[in-house]
């Protein structure tokens, strides 16, 4: 199991985007509203491909897509460089093979014979229209680049065209010693009930959102300071931290992994000599 990663600032809105074609622009992918989307013109892959220049070459830890219709068919590709040719690039996560948007999200144990997805552990395409959706890609380490190419190949998509909700480029922190045992992860929602004379609920159903608690209970005084402090400091209640809670676990990353904010900024407790600790709750943004 990995230590918790938590992501921040994001340092994509203050680069510029370009490429594909975009009936609705992809300036849109740099507003923290969700729901402002980017819509390529067709599926067609020449159509659904971006380049982000961050201006200036930084040190990046994580590169994320938040919210897309990408069909559970689709595959994508992304690409880091320094210079906006690409003809060199710093990193590249294709391999051998492009990246599934929808990667493994069941195992066999947890599926019967007769599933549709029984041998894939994929979602269904029934279920991805409604199911959180993130691209991701966590570097080996911190890389330095500018440029930022994302392809992908989705020609098929049932909707016609490619839709992109936010993209996120960053740093990340990870302690020197994971979460205490007793972490949890839950779904809140602001679904509403009314109840008829008669005893009959009706319901207003809201989307639900994702709560993470967790203590690190192990910090040493750098951490909790430069780590900690200064994540607090900068993010405060109101800006995007990227959590990304096991990426050892390819099964269950996408489950535990999201774009949220700090609900609250809990103090750093000076626990015992040389030993800080802190608790985090984080909001899922949607």
């Amino acid at each position: 199991m990995a230590n918790v990663l938590l992501a921040h600032p994001n340092v994509a809105d203050s680069g510029t985007l370009s490429g594909g074609s975009w009936q609705v622009p992809l300036s849109n992918l740099l507003d923290r509203r969700l729901s402002r989307v980017a819509r390529s013109a067709t599926a067609a892959k020449t159509d659904t491909q971006l380049v982000l220049d961050l201006g200036q070459s930084r040190l990046v830890s994580v590169i994320a897509v938040v919210r897309h219709n990408l069909s559970t068919a689709a595959t994508w590709r992304l690409q880091m460089a320094n210079d906006p040719s690409f003809a060199t690039v710093v990193y590249d996560s294709a391999g051998p093979d492009w990246r599934l948007a929808w990667p493994t999200l069941f195992s066999s144990y947890s599926l019967e014979w007769e599933d549709d997805n029984f041998w894939t552990g994929s979602i269904t395409e029934e279920a991805r229209q409604e199911y959180p959706s993130l691209l991701m890609v966590i570097l080996p380490g911190p890389t330095a680049g500018r440029y930022i190419k994302i392809e992908i190949d989705d020609e098929a998509n049932p909707d016609g065209y490619v839709e992109l909700g936010r993209v996120f480029v960053s740093r990340a922190w990870q302690p020197q010693y994971n979460a205490k045992w007793g972490a949890s992860l839950g779904w809140e929602t602001d679904t509403t009930v009314q109840r008829a004379l008669s005893g009959t609920p009706y319901f207003d159903r809201k989307a639900g959102r994702r709560i993470t608690r967790f203590e690190l209970g192990f910090l040493s005084r750098d951490e909790a300071l430069s780590g900690v402090f200064e994540l607090q400091r900068q993010a405060g209640v109101d800006r995007e931290v990227l959590l990304i809670w096991d990426r050892d676990d390819p099964i269950n990353l996408l489950r535990q992994s999201y774009l949220g904010r700090l609900r609250q900024l809990s103090p750093i407790a000076r626990a015992f000599l040389s030993n800080h600790g802190t608790t985090f709750e984080i909001e899922e943004l949607t």
